[in-house]
């Protein structure tokens, strides 16, 4: 039996959680005995019921777990001290501090917990960013980090400027949800790291998610800054990241001619223009050349064939979608080579697809079925349970492509190729009208960025201000909340 986290006060110590570890990071003080100055780790501690709380290890207590934690990683937590949250920059909005000690046990569960999300956010809308930096009573640390969500735009670069402190690397860009567009500031090896990712992406427009940033005003304008506690998701594959991308759709979002013109040392190279042909002209894309080759075909969906089942267990690695196997009480890719306790969930589907010329069968993989219902395969498996529904039985939500017109990016691959095979794969899909986003979004890449390297020993550790240590009250001015 668990604790939920919002179940948590200071009335004693016995208390046993189930928590995904969303986020972690050292804590740096020159006044600190241990290795290389660690005073001990953050972690951000979420659990089934959507709650989110700020726990903390000192450094003679890491070393015996450090094994044992991992970002991402589901733990069981017994005994440990609770407090009342206080001081700056706190990273989220519980009232409580969880303080993790000698006497804390912490197994690490091998299965992945699907009902507890892999993030959550407490998103602050940009145009409440200033009002919210003006009612600070302390601008230098005040009590709340703030998360934001928004556009990349206006990328300057990574540089090195001279600080009191010593030489210091730095990246500055805008963010923008198409109506704010405050300015943002990164700094240290956080800097160095943003812009390896940024060079690394190819989606357009970029969406960014800054976890626990710290906010200044200037005249009559926001800075946003990052602190130690800051991590950084470009092109997250998040419910969340579509929504923001639909919205600017919707809202006929341009870059500014700056972005579009960009010439910076970041040297982005701009992503593919994807062909749209007619089904019969892609049956016709049979010689090696076309080996891999990517093209969009305006459809409809004329069946979907219910037979099958929806969803598989694949790989954990990115850029694989292989099936697994179980193999001796594990699961085992054997393209990767590589065992885990277990699988993710992804979709699957298979339709026949026809426009003015053919009619072939074609099998949807997870990116593009997650784009057409809104929802991860974990998602809706997850509702099925709460709804006690068999998972073999074929869901409203996929039935209900059935008729649509879309427009399919279709991959070519040694099937179609080699042996003239008739049944294309689907890696993502659009609405049928397809607009300048949605043709970036056809090389869209999830990356994310933290401040420090994780070696777990606090080598190379961004400590440009003090680590929040949690809140003295839930008062933090939230918008929305998405896990």
């Amino acid at each position: 039996m668990f604790t939920q986290l919002c179940a948590l006060d200071c009335s004693k110590t016995a208390w046993r959680i189930k928590v995904r570890v969303t986020r972690m990071w050292p804590s740096i003080s020159n006044a600190s005995t241990g290795s290389d100055g660690l005073k001990g780790y953050n972690l951000i501690l979420l659990d089934d019921d959507d709650c989110h709380v700020h726990a903390f290890i000192y450094a003679d207590s890491w070393k015996s777990l450090a094994d044992k934690i991992d970002e991402g990683c589901v733990c069981v937590i017994t005994n440990f001290y609770t407090k009342k949250a206080t001081g700056s920059l706190k990273p989220v909005s519980s009232p409580i501090l969880i303080n993790i000690s000698h006497s804390t046990t912490v197994e690490k569960v091998e299965e992945d917990d699907f009902m507890i999300p892999r993030h959550k956010f407490e998103f602050v809308d940009l145009g409440d960013l200033f009002g919210i930096a003006t009612a600070n009573t302390n601008i230098e640390y005040p009590e709340f980090s703030t998360d934001v969500i928004g556009v990349l735009e206006d990328y300057e670069g990574l540089a090195k400027i001279k600080t009191v402190h010593g030489d210091r690397n730095i990246v500055r860009f805008r963010l923008t949800d198409g109506r704010h567009s405050p300015r943002v500031t990164v700094w240290g090896p956080l800097a160095v790291a943003t812009d390896t990712a940024y060079k690394a992406c190819a989606a357009r427009p970029f969406i960014i998610i800054m976890a626990s940033v710290k906010m200044k005003t200037f005249l009559d304008y926001v800075q946003i800054n990052t602190v130690p506690s800051t991590k950084i998701y470009l092109n997250l594959d998040n419910e969340v990241v579509s929504a923001m991308r639909q919205r600017l759709d919707e809202e006929g979002y341009v870059p500014s001619e700056r972005t579009l013109s960009s010439t910076s040392s970041a040297a982005v190279i701009p992503p593919p223009i994807i062909e749209t042909i007619t089904l019969k002209q892609l049956s016709e894309k049979t010689k090696s050349e076309f080996l891999k080759s990517m093209f969009l075909c305006k459809v409809k969906v004329k069946n979907i064939e219910e037979s099958e089942n929806w969803w598989y267990d694949c790989c954990h690695r990115s850029n694989c979608n292989e099936e697994v196997s179980k193999v001796e009480g594990k699961f085992r890719c054997f393209k990767c080579h590589r065992n885990y306790p277990i699988p993710q969930k992804r979709y699957r589907i298979a339709v026949l697809a026809e426009d003015e010329t053919e009619a072939f069968s074609m099998v949807l993989l997870d990116r593009a079925v997650k784009r057409i219902v809104g929802k991860t395969a974990t998602k809706l498996i997850a509702e099925r349970i709460d709804n006690q529904a068999t998972l073999t039985d074929y869901p409203d939500e996929l039935k209900a492509i059935n008729g649509k017109d879309l427009s399919f990016k279709i991959e070519l691959n040694e099937n179609n190729i080699l042996l003239k095979s008739a049944v294309y794969t689907v890696t993502n899909a659009f609405d049928s009208e397809i607009t300048a986003s949605s043709k970036s979004e056809a090389t869209n890449s999830d990356v994310e960025v933290t401040g420090f390297i994780n070696n777990k020993d606090g080598d190379d550790v961004q400590n440009d201000g003090t680590t929040p240590d949690t809140a003295k009250s839930s008062t933090k001015k939230i918008k929305m909340e998405i896990q």
